[in-house]
């Protein structure tokens, strides 16, 4: 099942311009990612980052809908 992006390209920049991470994957989910970057005709990095902006915009709207349910908890 395809999932709609948030964002589908990273800003054209030169990989000396980027900040760089390391980060230790579970077993077995390197394989998932790279099996999941090829589906999407995408690399490793680009379904990463785009997989985080995801995140990290759903922990955003997480936040303002509660605050508006509380908010309108509130008001009654």
């Amino acid at each position: 099942m395809k999932r709609a992006a948030v964002v589908t390209e990273l800003p054209a920049s030169t990989s000396r311009d980027m900040d760089k991470f390391v980060v230790r994957l579970p077993d077995g989910l390197r394989a998932e990612v790279e099996a999941e970057a090829k589906r999407d005709s995408r690399s490793m990095n680009s379904l990463i980052v785009v997989a985080l902006r995801e995140y990290l915009h759903g922990q955003q709207q997480k936040r303002a809908l509660l605050n508006a349910l509380t908010k309108a908890a509130g008001s009654n």
